[in-house]
């Protein structure tokens, strides 16, 4: 990665998990409407209940990952920004799922992908890579770990192992016996279900389309 490259790079803001950010955009988009009106960051901040200063220094990361825009003091959602608080409005799991691929192109999709693609890494050690260049502070590394996690685009363990979700999709819902649902079956499934499911059929439907081998 060149340095000219490296610069234009933001990670999330330290301070403001991803948790309190992506609440942040749900008022922001609450304010706004429909039609994603400009909100002063002194209203943003009282609504949520932390400094404008705080506010501000979370734009930089939400706007270069295409769910935020910023205007003289103000901010408005982007319409993926909306799109994806009303998503989290009604069900959390394709919340998530959007997220995951409105970032396919990004960046941090990229970096977090060729690091995991040799094998699973600490959530630390991740962070680490992710951060190399871009901030002396550790925690902002991790808060981009924490949003790739919420996003699906990788796994974190219970033990701070970080993984792509392909490797470990076949596991968590076998393909062999997953059940024929309906539309409406499969949407009322709990979240980590209806996610494991998702990643299930997409490893059935991938074996279908490849070539068999042997004789």
């Amino acid at each position: 990665m060149s340095a000219a490259n490296t610069a234009r790079n933001i990670l999330p803001s330290g301070g403001f998990t991803s948790l309190r950010q992506l609440e942040m955009l749900d008022v922001i988009a609450e304010l706004g409407g429909n039609d994603r009106r400009n909100i002063p960051v002194a209203k943003i901040s009282a609504k949520v209940q932390i400094s404008a200063t705080t506010v501000s220094s979370a734009q930089g990361f939400l706007r270069q990952a295409g769910l935020l825009e910023t205007h003289h003091g103000a901010l408005s959602v982007t319409a993926a920004g909306l799109r994806l608080t009303r998503l989290r409005a009604e069900d959390s799991a394709r919340a998530r799922l959007f997220l995951r691929d409105h970032w396919q192109s990004t960046w941090f999709t990229k970096a977090a992908t060729r690091f995991l693609r040799q094998g699973p890494l600490q959530r630390a050690a991740l962070a680490e890579n992710l951060g190399h260049g871009l901030s002396s502070t550790r925690e902002r590394g991790l808060y981009l770990v924490d949003w790739l996690d919420y996003a699906l685009i990788v796994q974190v363990s219970e033990g701070g192992l970080v993984h792509l979700p392909d490797s470990t999709s076949a596991s968590e819902a076998p393909t062999s016996s997953l059940p024929l649902a309906s539309a409406n079956e499969v949407s009322a499934l709990p979240d980590d279900t209806f996610v494991a499911v998702m990643r299930a059929y997409g490893t059935l439907l991938t074996s279908l389309r490849e070539p068999a081998t042997g004789a």
